[in-house]
């Protein structure tokens, strides 16, 4: 009877040792699929089934609380791309990665955008386009001049898709039209083109971006201390074209410079808001993120912040219109990352608020928003 009792306590715990291994270490992924990619696709082709997700998630008991749906991140198995190449006019060779490292996500109406860079830095940087009702691939924009593409954001009133940039020496925020993203197809060898160009003075680099209020608020990553947030307002000049924050050159309304300046979590990697929220994702490198989030007040003042621990590699979120739910990203599917973490998230997640229900902390208050004056100049950095 002893000897039972004893063998059958070895049992659980072999069960449990097994259970704990596979929920601590990267799992090896079930298929590979780029040698049957259509010319111009990306792969949908998840690394890992759903259950062996949740196991990756097991640790984030809150995150699973508030997962509504889970979609597969296209291209982690292979996309079509352009071969890295400056020219906006010439044509481009079509390459194959399994490299690209998503960073940014956005919505629509109808379509989800989510951005990548090619970490073996081969290919132009793209943006991935999906239904947003059923989560199907539909097509790769391929960026102009990008290398490390990061922040978009969806811009309704116009129409019209954000991405963040840099041109070699300055902060860049790059326009492109919903008419164009339906017409463009990537098989022309071409890079999409960009409708609206304009250079921010006050940034000295963007990483992430939301657009809230008529207005875009663009972020950047720092490893150590608080990053900030500017807001850039929309306008028309005098001929009716289409401006953005405040004048900085003399001549040229496409340089520009943000209005006000608020401070933003360290480690800043996503923004965005709806009427009485703003979330803000703070991760780097393989230990937990956090998703902060603060009540949205009068005066755009940022309080109560609270925030819940996630997993490692957290990149973007962003609310689904101004309901409570939201997008949210991680880049620990990468193959540079899915070998060093133990949660490796290799879809899109769809979040309710739940997340916030249980296992939160108080987070650091924010400073109060800044004016910024250009007769004063001051390049934050």
């Amino acid at each position: 009877m002893v000897k039972r009792i004893v063998w059958a306590i070895l049992l659980v715990m072999s069960i449990l040792l097994v259970w704990v291994g596979l929920a601590q270490q990267p799992a090896t992924p079930v298929h590979q699929t780029t040698k049957h990619l259509a010319q111009g696709q990306a792969s949908q082709m998840p690394l890992y089934t759903e259950k062996r997700l949740r196991i990756n998630l097991a640790r984030y008991p809150q995150l699973r609380a508030g997962i509504q749906r889970m979609i597969p991140m296209p291209g982690l198995q292979g996309a079509w791309a352009l071969a890295k190449n400056k020219s906006a006019t010439a044509s481009h060779r079509l390459i194959k990665t399994v490299a690209f490292d998503p960073q940014g996500i956005t919505t629509s109406q109808n379509e989800i955008f989510v951005s990548a860079y090619d970490h073996n830095n081969k290919a132009n940087s793209v943006i991935y386009v999906l239904n947003k009702w059923t989560g199907q691939y539909i097509k790769t924009l391929s960026l102009q001049f990008q290398d490390h593409a990061g922040g978009v954001a969806y811009d309704p009133d116009r129409q019209m898709l954000w991405v963040t940039g840099h041109d070699g020496k300055d902060s860049m925020l790059y326009g492109i039209t919903q008419a164009q993203i339906d017409q463009y197809d990537i098989r022309s060898r071409l890079p999409i083109s960009y409708q609206q160009v304009f250079q921010i003075t006050t940034e000295t680099n963007n990483s992430t971006m939301m657009y809230a209020n008529n207005a875009l608020w663009v972020g950047y990553f720092t490893k150590r201390g608080l990053g900030n947030i500017q807001e850039l307002p929309f306008g028309k000049d005098a001929s009716g074209n289409l401006t953005l924050g405040q004048s900085a050159g003399e001549q040229d309304e496409s340089i520009v410079a943000a209005t006000k300046v608020y401070a933003s979590v360290g480690q800043l990697q996503g923004l965005t808001a709806n009427q009485r929220h703003v979330l803000m994702t703070s991760s780097f490198g393989n230990v937990d993120g956090k998703l902060v989030r603060y009540d949205r007040e009068a005066g755009d003042k940022f309080t109560k912040g609270v925030s819940v621990t996630m997993p490692p590699y957290l990149e973007a979120v962003s609310y689904d219109g101004d309901t409570n739910r939201f997008y949210m990203i991680f880049e620990s599917a990468t193959p540079v990352y899915r070998v060093k973490t133990k949660a490796v998230v290799d879809r899109i997640l769809y979040v309710d608020n739940d997340v916030f229900k249980t296992g939160v902390t108080p987070f650091t208050p924010l400073l109060q928003p800044e004016f910024m004056d250009l007769t004063r100049p001051k390049t934050i950095k």
